[in-house]
């Protein structure tokens, strides 16, 4: 019994020993004088200033180097809180060089540093030294036009670089891609992501679920297959991004049964209009970096918005002439309103309007500015009448604040009508300044 009582007590004082070594050695062992050194070499690696404030030996939980502050690039196009290198002792024993893991904490990578991590060593190693996995914790992203959540990335690497496996995932799960390398080259994408919203400021939209599947390989990512949910509707669609030369995208885009109200809400848009929306899209665009794709963009998406209202600019009177009894308030209901929305840069337009409801047809073009106005020209007419009643009218002001009134030769048309024959002359009057103007039909 004593000798197991004094066997237990000098465990208890090895392992003692050991947390006392592991807190007192790395500042028994100083490392300072290795940071001028190691800056050199990675510096000169990559072609670009690199610092580090502090650099420690630890032996807890496993003996690894830890480097505390460290910055790449003349303006700190990358920045990491506290960084770790943990090797395989057995291996380096026997004279290899190997990294059983790199791991760094709080990384901050600007826009700008895509050109400096091009300039890292390829593949699991450089000059002799074998790195088996980098691990990336509370990853930041800074660029204007997307707002990434913080995220965390795996990386498994292997001698042979085809052969690496990278996994990411935002910090709250909502998001989560995986490639994973095939025998014929290039890597296959898995995306899966549930409550989760696009980082891209300009549309931050909102999905239930979300779901692709395709492959990266050679300066390209193509997912032909993306499905998703959003807003009470489904989405299916593909996306072919390229940039090994320029940047470059194409895809499409089929939505079905999308409630519009959130999704003007999303885009910081008041709810002018309501329904569920159809729609076809497609979309390209092409720049020299990533950050012009936005300003070069254009889609085509035919639409039908079904079963909604239109608030405020209602269509219901215009210019003292009542067009039926569509709602209060400015408020215009509709049965069907349907168009072709094109996108060209900054510039948007919606061609071939026809909104039809059990008391008003209207038909026409609008045009949307850079800076938001409105400009076009609506016929409107009572249903039912075969455009016989109807009123050509302008579209201006804004978006957020649009403005209906009767174009010019409407004016004349119901000045005309009502001299020569009081009251129902006005409507026909109006409806002949239509078809001077050339009268848009609602097919």
């Amino acid at each position: 019994m004593r000798f197991a009582k004094r066997k237990w007590l000098w465990a208890l004082i090895v392992l003692f020993g050991l947390l006392a070594a592991a807190l007192v050695v790395p500042f028994l062992v100083p490392l300072e004088g290795y940071i001028p050194g190691l800056t050199k070499r990675v510096s000169d690696a990559i072609g670009e200033p690199v610092s580090i404030t502090d650099l420690r030996l630890q032996l807890l939980p496993t003996p690894r180097v830890a480097i505390i502050d460290l910055k790449l690039g003349r303006k700190s196009e990358v920045s990491i809180e506290r960084a770790s290198i943990v090797p395989d002792l057995l291996l380096l024993v026997s004279g290899e060089v190997v990294l059983h893991e790199i791991r760094a904490d709080g990384v901050r990578i600007k826009a700008s540093a895509l050109d400096l991590l091009k300039k890292l060593p390829k593949g699991g190693g450089s000059g002799g030294v074998l790195v088996r996995r980098i691990v990336l914790r509370h990853v930041n992203y800074e660029q204007r036009a997307l707002r990434l959540p913080e995220f965390n990335v795996t990386v498994d690497l292997s001698v042979v670089p085809a052969a690496t496996v990278v996994r990411l995932s935002t910090d709250d799960g909502a998001f989560k891609a995986t490639l994973d390398p095939q025998e014929a080259g290039g890597s296959r994408l898995s995306i899966r992501a549930r409550n989760w919203r696009l980082p891209f400021a300009v549309m931050p939209l909102f999905f239930e679920s979300l779901e692709a599947n395709g492959v990266l390989q050679n300066g390209r990512l193509n997912l032909p297959d993306v499905k998703g949910k959003l807003y009470g509707g489904t989405l299916a669609g593909s996306l072919d991004l390229r940039w090994d030369k320029r940047w470059g995208i194409d895809g499409k885009a089929d939505l079905a049964g999308v409630n519009v109200v959130p999704v003007q809400s999303a885009l910081g848009k008041p709810a002018k209009l309501s329904g569920q929306l159809n729609a076809n899209a497609k979309y390209s665009a092409r720049a020299r970096t990533a950050a012009e794709l936005s300003g070069t963009i254009w889609v085509d998406a035919p639409f039908e918005v079904l079963g909604g209202e239109w608030h405020g600019g209602g269509l219901s009177r215009v210019g003292g002439v009542p067009l039926g009894k569509l709602g209060r308030g400015g408020t215009t209901r509709f049965e069907r309103f349907r168009g072709d929305f094109t996108l060209r840069g900054r510039r948007m337009e919606v061609n071939k309007i026809c909104v039809r409801s059990p008391s008003l047809v209207a038909a026409g073009n609008i045009a949307i500015a850079p800076d938001q106005t409105l400009s076009g020209k609506l016929d409107v007419s009572v249903a039912k009448t075969g455009g016989f009643v109807g009123v050509p009218v302008a579209v201006a002001g804004t978006t957020a604040d649009p403005s209906i009134s009767l174009t010019k030769a409407g004016v004349i048309g119901a000045v005309v009508g009502t001299v020569l024959l009081p009251g129902i002359g006005t409507s026909i009057g109006l409806s002949a300044g239509s078809r001077l103007e050339g009268k848009t039909e609602c097919q």
